[in-house]
């Protein structure tokens, strides 16, 4: 009977566990959401002004603490992080005694290095300067 119930509990919390964690995050998610327009739906049966609510709106559509990054920032440390990460592949390929195991290791370090260059070209060559800083 224990030898049967072993995997049964496994396979159960492997999959279970992280399956509720990821429904218990979207149920949080959903129920801010939902606040968010009660309390506009409440301003607009209370007759708010259209000035008010235009700037409730607007409050709410504020993630407060969140600065949204240049895209030019974003694609750098993009690039950055996927750079450091093909080559920490291809380092683990030069490392390893045995590379004939490790063709995927050496396509994934590929694939993220060849990420990084296009986050690169994106950041330096497509997006283009912000009109507020020039």
């Amino acid at each position: 009977m224990g030898e049967v119930l072993i995997p049964i509990v496994a396979i159960t919390t492997s999959i279970g566990l992280p399956a509720a964690v990821i429904v218990v995050a979207l149920f949080v998610y959903h129920k801010r959401k939902l606040a968010k327009y009660q309390v506009i739906e409440k301003a607009i049966q209370s007759n708010a002004s259209p000035e008010v609510l235009d700037q409730l709106i607007a409050t709410i559509n504020q993630e407060s603490g969140k600065k949204s990054t240049p895209p030019k920032q974003r694609n750098l440390t993009h690039g950055t992080l996927l750079l450091a990460l093909g080559l920490s592949f291809f380092a683990m390929r030069l490392v390893v005694s045995s590379p004939e195991n490790l063709d995927g290791v050496t396509i994934t370090g590929l694939v993220l290095t060849l990420l990084a260059v296009a986050k690169f070209v994106i950041a330096f060559f497509i997006v283009k300067k912000d009109p507020e800083k020039s």
